[in-house]
């Protein structure tokens, strides 16, 4: 393109571009500018966050400690440690920074040799390096320029986006988080709920924060209420950029999660049941503070490591059921039916097909010693090995006694693989087993009136109203 039609681009030219930390920030542009999508924002809204990102960053760079806009200091610093307001050596005048924060989002003036946009593909002949981009070193993803380049070429849209991140990703005082979603309804949900939590932070601090759910929480959140349209997976991206140990942890939903979401909520034993696992999973401190947020803990059970399919929701629930003699009846019940939806939805997997061996396992725990018996059958079911040397041994027992139950070999190399597979299969089977049992009225577990029940709290993905979420430790 030559330098004529390149003077002729628009100011402000924003674009949506498949980046993870571009698209967060172009979300961020379109909700602080108040519009639906991010190409509905006009040059004139662009020109107003603009300046807003100019003057929420100078008033951050000369804050004083303690305040909230200086806590949104340290947040521009993990992102963009050796920029203008946040360099160890920074002007402390505001005037002057802000003049010096406006030319790094003054309209590209086209005087040097014209390159394509790293992020969108405009052109531009503005370069930029990790200063001022929000960006790091890692094995996925390397920001460290070659030897003698003077940085990557970022057009003006791209260069205000990538400055709005923080207002539309999730933030802690040293990292961020974005996400990346099938679905554009539900970036635009976690980038608005963030942009009111970032105000808060400029406002009063994290300190000054309600109790509020993490990320994953308000993922969850935003896929249940877009569960109508088409199932959709997300991705999140969470970093730090700082000078000392810049790092990136990416981690996802498969696309059935938010089917199971919707269902789970249509579901009154299940929703019921993570509601009791969010409970469960809760901690607070010494002072009674929350440490740990429920909700989000629970969510982070849906989310898969890169790489990874690893199935912790049913093996947490298994973990959490094990001692069933603490576990109150009602909460085995609607832990069942959600470890039931679960392989129902995420595998397409007949949860009955288990049965079979639930009915030898019930019959033998049954037969004599139950509680003994049904020990010893915990102490084996998070083991193929053992699993199958028990299995052997009840069945003989009952065909001595001229009972049989045939179990298909496919059904039972399932529940002695190894890896995921297994531990999702054998945790299905320790429920059902538990099932089988109280319809043989072998009392194992904990009977309701011995474990408070609270069914009379509403069940929430998020622990805030609306506005409100927790700190993300």
């Amino acid at each position: 393109m030559d330098q004529v039609s390149a003077r002729q681009i628009s100011a402000s030219s924003l674009r949506f571009t498949e980046h993870p930390l571009q698209r967060c920030g172009a979300w961020a542009v379109a909700v602080l500018a108040g519009c639906e999508r991010v190409e509905h924002v006009t040059e004139e809204q662009f020109e107003v966050v603009s300046r807003r990102i100019v003057d929420d960053a100078a008033d951050a760079a000369v804050a004083r400690q303690g305040s909230g806009a200086y806590d949104w200091w340290k947040v521009l610093f993990a992102l963009y440690p050796n920029s203008k307001p946040t360099h160890a050596r920074r002007e402390k005048d505001r005037t002057v920074l802000s003049q010096e924060m406006a030319r790094l989002f003054a309209p590209d003036e086209i005087n040097g040799p014209v390159r394509a946009c790293t992020f969108c593909g405009q052109p531009t002949d503005v370069l930029w390096a990790k200063s001022t981009l929000p960006m790091f070193d890692s094995i996925r993803a390397l920001n460290t320029l070659p030897p003698g380049t003077p940085g990557w070429p970022v057009c003006r849209g791209c260069r205000v986006a990538l400055w709005a991140l923080p207002y539309g990703a999730w933030l802690t005082a040293g990292s961020a988080t974005v996400l990346m979603c099938d679905n554009p309804q539900v970036e635009r949900q976690f980038v608005v709920r963030n942009v009111r939590r970032a105000g808060r932070i400029r406002q009063l601090g994290f300190d000054g924060l309600p109790a509020m759910a993490g990320p994953e929480a308000v993922t969850l959140q935003a896929l249940r209420e877009h569960a109508s349209d088409a199932p959709a997976a997300t991705s999140l991206w969470m970093f730090k950029n700082d000078n000392q140990e810049p790092w990136l942890r990416v981690s996802g939903t498969r696309t059935g999660v938010a089917r199971f979401v919707h269902r789970m909520r249509a579901d009154p034993d299940s929703a019921k049941g993570w509601r009791d696992l969010c409970r469960a999973l809760a901690h607070r401190d010494r002072q009674g503070r929350a440490a740990v947020d429920g909700a989000t803990a629970a969510a982070r059970l849906l989310f898969d490591r890169e790489g990874e399919r690893s199935d912790r929701l049913p093996m947490e629930l298994w973990a959490r059921s094990g001692d069933a003699e603490k576990v109150a009846r009602h909460t085995l019940v609607r832990w069942r039916a959600l470890c039931r939806l679960y392989v129902e939805v995420m595998y397409e997997m007949d949860p009955d097909r288990i049965k079979p061996v639930a009915e030898l396992l019930a019959s033998w725990i049954a037969q004599e010693s139950p509680r003994g018996r049904f020990n010893e059958y915990r102490r084996a079911a998070g083991s193929g090995y053992e699993l199958h040397k028990l299995l052997m041994t009840a069945g003989a027992r009952l065909y001595l006694d001229g009972r049989t139950q045939r179990i298909e070999p496919e059904l039972l190399g399932d529940l002695l693989a190894s890896g995921s597979q297994g531990w999702r299969e054998r945790t299905l089977l320790f429920f059902e087993v538990i099932e089988a049992l109280h319809n043989k009225k072998v009392v194992i577990g904990a009977t309701s009136s011995e474990v408070a029940d609270e069914d009379s709290e509403e069940i929430r993905f998020d622990t805030s109203n609306g506005d409100e979420a927790e700190e993300y430790a």
